[in-house]
């Protein structure tokens, strides 16, 4: 026998895999084995009682890597060069050599918002320094000495509507001569009750100074919750799917793996342009990456719906309508949302 095959042998016997360790019960659930079960046929663990060694354990952690990684490698080749293929082949039950697709979303999408972090360190640095700079030399025009300074009884004449915006503009007023003060020391000297609403409100008045102050931060803040924000929109974009193509036999979960999948592949071509970005310092990858990945997209539809040309670009041009109309509402309401909590 060559050496090669006598070290593979040894290998095997002194491995985890040897007969001599397997056991008559499964260790992780229980289920009756004989000797010559290698595997359990109910969870499917290995059959092995030998004790975990170093080697072993390593053996197991590069044998799961290169697993995981030839399924990432399918995934990205069959998302990438052939669009709408993955997706049908998914809901058709091949799905053992695909990653997840909301896992692998979800992966891919929080890789861009960390290199969208970064990059805005890395890059933005200096003009955020410039547009703070801008901003402070301006304070001396932000004239409050117009603004009274009243208090809660001299407010009661009016509506809950023009009181909230009264008491804002007093709490900005008073917020922009008094930095350091507490809310409730705030609230005290301006004669207003110590209500959750009243704190609440100057509250927000701070954050409104701050983000005069320095936009960036606020900014860089927001783009933190998108991720939430996208989560939620995908399921209602997954509905404008379902609707629009209402004649298919898709079920609304089979139309959410497609939108799963071409949300993967934007986020995806949003990295390499961020990544372009970081080199380049430009923006025109990122712009005929987007270019790109519309002609992606009505490809995709095509495939995965296998409708003809007219109908797809119809439908097309309607979903693109749908899509900017929820990006651009999901974005003010990431925006409200954050600046209610920031």
């Amino acid at each position: 026998m060559p050496a090669a095959g006598i070290l593979a042998t040894k290998t095997m016997e002194n491995s985890r895999f040897s007969r001599e360790y397997r056991s008559k019960q499964c260790l992780n659930c229980g289920t009756p084995l004989d000797l010559e079960d290698r595997y359990c046929h109910y969870c499917g663990q290995l059959n092995s009682n030998k004790k975990l060694s170093f080697r072993d354990f390593f053996n197991e952690f590069f044998g799961s890597l290169f697993s995981y990684d030839s399924r990432l490698y399918r995934t990205l080749n069959t998302l990438i060069f052939k669009p709408g293929k993955i997706s049908s082949e998914y809901i058709q039950g091949k799905r053992t050599k695909y990653a997840n697709p909301f896992r692998f979303y979800l992966s891919i999408s929080i890789i861009f918002f960390l290199l969208y972090g970064l990059s805005s360190q890395l890059n933005f640095d200096d003009e955020n320094d410039i547009a703070i700079t801008n901003i402070e030399n301006k304070d001396g025009e932000r004239d409050y000495s117009d603004i009274k300074l009243l208090s809660e009884n001299k407010l009661d004449s009016l509506g809950f509507l023009d009181k909230s915006v009264a008491k804002v503009e007093i709490y900005m007023a008073y917020q922009h001569s008094h930095h350091q003060e507490s809310t409730s020391k705030a609230l005290q000297n301006l004669e207003h009750h110590s209500t959750f609403y009243n704190k609440w409100l100057y509250k927000r008045a701070i954050a409104a100074e701050n983000v005069i102050e320095n936009p960036y931060n606020f900014t860089l803040y927001a783009i933190g919750k998108l991720p939430f924000v996208i989560f939620f929109f995908i399921p209602i974009f997954t509905l404008i799917l379902w609707l629009t193509y209402g004649r298919t036999n898709y079920s609304y979960m089979e139309h959410l793996v497609f939108a799963f999948h071409s949300q993967t592949m934007l986020f995806f071509l949003m990295n390499i342009g961020l990544i372009f970005k970081w080199t380049t310092g430009s923006n025109l990858a990122t712009n005929l990456l987007l270019i790109g990945y519309t002609i992606y997209l009505f490809q995709a539809l095509r495939k995965f719906y296998k409708q003809s040309i007219v109908k797809t670009f119809i439908k097309f041009v309607f979903l693109n309508v749908i899509f900017v109309i929820l990006a651009i509402t999901t974005t003010g309401l990431a925006v409200l949302a954050s600046f209610a909590v920031y």
